[in-house]
């Protein structure tokens, strides 16, 4: 069996080697969807010099983690419709005439903008959210110990009565922007939070899944105080704070969802550091292509596979192929 090793930074630059960007689907090709790359080289028994391939992988799915300020037994029963509303909100975003006239990015055609929604009960915080420097966020017990979240995901009691206000108006210029007037951040009270995990399909729909978000608490009608969700500012890596010179962002909620803060989630997902190997079934790539080689001499081939049906080969699992030295 051939497997990838990872291409080296003299070729790709630092942080080359795997990238996420928003690119044309090879095969529905009116839509424009998060796809993973690898630059690699390929190495299998028949062949003595590895040869440059790119690996490029669909079905990410990043995660957006947000938290509502009221307990699972309320909102959790909801999550359907809050799942179908996002969707349905982006929709009407894109085909609206106000967004069209200078949006960039198209609408996808089956409007899977998000593709599912996790909610796990919060009981182990006083609602202090530290975004200062963690995400997903953590919470601070009453004696300014930090503590990781504790969730949950069984519901222990029935969901209180539901129901919604009404049609979900589209929003405003501005509208989502900043938390709504009179909602701080550790304004929750111990054991109300819900923590919240978004699976989208690409960074650029990230904003108006939040908003989207905003206007379906603000549009719920239940007993007690109506539900709020904050989004914690997203955390850059190290390594491309220092490559970009970024300055400190003071803010506490996030405006978008950063390209590299999803490679940093998919390392950390599958474990996947500078050393790991790749392999794919011949029977899991989806679609086959090549592009022209950067000096322009030349093609590379490329393959197309579903991330969950890629595999990270530890290095006592390599096939006895030819080594490259990275």
């Amino acid at each position: 069996m051939a497997y990838f090793s990872q291409a080296s930074t003299s070729d790709v630059g630092i942080g080359g080697g795997v990238t996420f960007s928003t690119e044309q689907h090879p095969k529905k090709r009116e839509n424009r969807i998060g796809m993973l790359t690898l630059h690699v080289y390929e190495h299998s028994a028949d062949t003595t010099e590895p040869r440059k391939m790119i690996v490029k992988c669909s079905k990410v799915d990043p995660v957006l983690t947000g938290r509502i300020s009221r307990e699972l037994a309320i909102v959790g029963a909801h999550k359907d419709a809050l799942h179908k509303h996002i969707n349905s909100y982006i929709y009407k975003q894109y085909t609206s005439y106000s967004w069209k006239s200078d949006c960039t990015m198209s609408p996808l055609s089956d409007s899977l903008y998000v593709l599912g929604i996790q909610m796990m009960e919060d009981d182990n915080c006083d609602g202090t959210i530290d975004t200062s420097n963690t995400f997903p966020p953590v919470c601070k017990d009453a004696g300014g110990k930090t503590n990781t979240t504790t969730r949950k995901s069984t519901q222990t009691q029935p969901p209180k009565p539901f129901t919604f206000t009404g049609v979900v108006p589209l929003a405003k210029s501005g509208d989502g922007d900043t938390i709504p007037d009179g909602i701080a951040l550790g304004a929750f009270a111990k054991g109300t939070g819900t923590m919240m995990e978004i699976k989208f399909c690409r960074v650029e729909d990230v904003p108006m899944i939040m908003q989207a978000c905003r206007v379906f608490f603000r549009n719920v009608t239940c007993s007690g105080k109506r539900p709020e969700v904050v989004f914690a500012r997203g955390v850059m890596p190290g390594w491309w704070k220092l490559g970009n010179d970024t300055p400190f962002d003071f803010k506490k909620t996030r405006d978008t969802f950063d390209n590299i803060e999803v490679v940093e989630q998919v390392r950390s997902r599958r474990d996947i550091h500078y050393f790991s190997r790749f392999a794919v079934d011949d029977a899991n790539i989806t679609f086959s292509t090549r592009v022209k080689n950067t000096d322009g001499n030349g093609w590379i081939p490329v393959i197309y596979v579903d991330f969950p049906k890629l595999i990270v080969l530890n290095g006592d699992t390599l096939p006895a192929t030819p080594q490259l030295d990275n």
